[in-house]
């Protein structure tokens, strides 16, 4: 044995017995890597659980907002002289439990406007308003089918769990009216804005972001949350968006979680509105099996034309909401790119390895079957496009559906053509046609697609009769909750709900005498 071992003997000997210790120590426990994107470490979360699952759909929810009234003031003043939408401290109170320090700031384009004025941005500016044997087995959808609930008619009586009789409007008492206003409308709370049509109480949107003053503060996981009213046109009942996602979920396309609930600003009465989880990275982690891609937000006018290269020139039409840092609008642009330079060939041929047509083909017959022109088949608004840079794909992905059911289709909503997507009044006033939705539809191939997806649409809302039994559950979730706490006035409630009956009911009569869905 050499002198200089001998001299590091002990050394050795002590650094034997602690890795033994180690090993078995922890020898069993399991060694997690953590990948950084872009230089950023992720933060830890302060998470809020609450008492009621923020989206059960059986609850009428309750959410009081405690913000200084001049505060709520400055808040729409800077909206109406600047159009900045800027974040204000706020508490809030949801089904019971207290988050405090949260940022409130007002949410919404034309529907913002159409509340409380201002807002000098205007349209298309930010802050201003089945496998099918012809494609590539490798285009299929990439987001799990399997996270998407059933949408069954049969199962509403058993999804009530206080088994309430479907809704007949002969048989409501006038219970939980408001006092009345000229007009017939209820009485305006704090923060509420009088509408001079119907006098009804305009309700303003708005966002709350858990985080933003408390890094990584969160509620049941969700960072936002988006308090949604009518949209631009008055409406009581608010099944629009609760509706139209039902019908995503049902078809296995993503949707947003929605509920409704009493909103309070302060002390002041509750009033009705609905709530809507938001799209981002918590939202992809749920639906897709590759979530940290890139994601970019639609504003209106947003008709996927190919702008040139310089990024700036997008900037009215898109927003990036994902991995700012080291991503960029790149794939966006080479995407629009090939929409306008693409010969017919190559538009059928690489168009499935581009995006996922399967998807996108059920999101068109769905927009066009309920109506929904606040979207890229009307105003070229309301998308996401997420983008998975491992397979090189977008996903085109539905959002803010609060004017679907005809809203925005004037007195022939009910025939509207579902062949003319994109090339409405309403879409050339937005900045033309849209390039992928008129590529896609004046291809064969995907247009084949597309009408198997609107009979897979037709049959699962319209003919089966569920969406008009999703209408009666919320009615009758809704009229029970306003009867204790004076949610709506009753009789503009019944109208609204009628309304949207009637809309169903016509729409579905135009669409049985169609070729396509007559057979």
């Amino acid at each position: 044995m050499s002198l200089q071992f001998k001299r590091h003997y002990f050394l050795l000997v002590l650094l034997a017995l602690i890795t033994l210790g180690l090993l078995i120590g922890l020898g069993g426990q399991r060694i997690t890597a953590y990948t950084v994107r872009g230089g950023q470490v992720a933060e830890q979360t302060a998470n809020i659980a609450g008492q009621v699952d923020l989206f059960d759909e059986t609850v009428v929810h309750s959410i009081q907002i405690l913000i200084p009234d001049a505060d709520y003031q400055q808040m729409l003043t800077t909206y109406r002289q600047t159009g900045l939408k800027e974040y204000f401290h706020a508490d809030v109170i949801i089904d019971g439990a207290r988050v405090d320090n949260v940022g409130l700031r007002l949410k919404g384009n034309a529907s913002l406007r159409s509340a409380v004025g201002g807002g000098p941005g205007g349209f298309g500016q930010p802050g201003g308003g089945g496998n099918f044997p012809q494609f590539n087995p490798q285009n299929q959808p990439r987001f799990n089918r399997q996270n998407q609930p059933q949408f069954n008619p049969q199962d509403r009586q058993q999804n009530n769990p206080q088994n309430r009789q479907p809704f007949n409007p002969q048989n409501q008492p006038n219970n939980g009216a408001q006092p009345a206003l000229p007009g017939g409308g209820a009485q305006p709370g704090f923060g509420d804005v009088q509408s001079g049509q119907t006098g009804d109480v305009t309700k303003i949107p708005l966002m709350i972001k858990f985080d933003e003053f408390v890094s990584g503060q969160r509620y049941q996981g969700y960072a936002l949350l988006a308090i949604r009213t009518y949209g631009v046109q008055n409406d009581a009942a608010m099944l629009h968006e609760p509706i139209t996602n039902d019908v995503f979920r049902a078809v296995g396309l993503p949707a947003t979680r929605t509920a409704f609930t009493g909103m309070a600003l302060n002390d002041a009465p509750e009033k009705l509105y609905t709530i809507s989880e938001v799209i981002d990275e918590t939202y992809l982690s749920r639906y897709f099996y590759v979530a940290d891609g890139v994601l970019y937000k639609a504003e209106v006018g947003a008709n996927l034309n190919y702008l040139g290269e310089d990024p700036s020139a997008y900037a009215r039409s898109f927003t990036q909401q994902t991995r700012q840092n080291d991503a960029d609008l790149g794939p966006l642009i080479d995407f629009t790119r090939f929409l306008s330079q693409a010969d017919d060939a190559t538009f059928e041929k690489e168009l499935p390895d581009r995006l996922d047509v399967d998807a996108f083909a059920g999101y068109l017959a769905i927009n066009s079957l309920l109506v929904n022109n606040d979207s890229i088949i009307g105003m070229d608004n309301n998308y996401y496009l997420y983008y998975d840079d491992i397979s090189g794909r977008f996903t085109l992905m539905m959002w803010d559906a609060n004017e679907s059911l005809g809203k925005m289709g004037g007195g022939q909503a009910t025939n509207f053509d579902i062949y003319n997507l994109s090339q409405s009044a309403m879409g050339r006033r937005m900045g033309g046609p849209n390039s992928l939705v008129t590529r896609f539809m004046a291809n064969a191939t995907f247009k084949a697609l597309y009408e198997e997806k609107v009979k897979q649409v037709y049959q699962t809302a319209f003919a089966s009769g569920a969406m008009t039994g999703q209408v009666e559950k919320y009615a009758a979730l809704v009229r029970q909750a306003n009867a204790e706490r004076d949610l709506v006035g009753s009789a503009n409630y019944e109208r609204a709900v009628n309304k949207v009956l009637d809309f169903i009911t016509q729409r579905g009569q135009y669409l049985a005498a169609l070729p396509l869905l007559s057979q």
